[in-house]
């Protein structure tokens, strides 16, 4: 991504569990780190809300769904390898 567009991102999580846990600040730091100031991130847990499993077409959790820019991309695991985030989402390491 070579312009700084602003970025749509949904983490899909199942329940308060350990793997949760760490997608969510894994995610988060991400986020900080690579697109400080230039995305939404909405947090969905599918054991309360079950009826965004099917909407949003989730067969595992956690899952990150990045729905802005097009196209619409998908992560799935505890978001450990930002590497790989950057990779599947589309989009340059941030400049040092």
């Amino acid at each position: 991504m070579s312009s700084p567009e602003r970025l749509v991102l949904c983490l899909y999580l199942a329940g308060n569990t350990p793997v949760s846990a760490r997608a969510v600040v894994n995610t988060r730091r991400f986020c900080e780190e690579q697109l400080e100031g230039r995305y939404e991130l909405e947090i969905v847990d599918i054991s309360l809300h079950p009826e965004r499993v099917k909407e949003a077409q989730i067969i595992a959790a956690p899952t990150l769904v990045k729905k802005l820019p097009l196209p619409e991309q998908r992560v799935i695991g505890d978001m450990s390898r930002p590497e790989r985030l950057l990779q599947r989402i589309g989009i340059a390491p941030r400049a040092a």
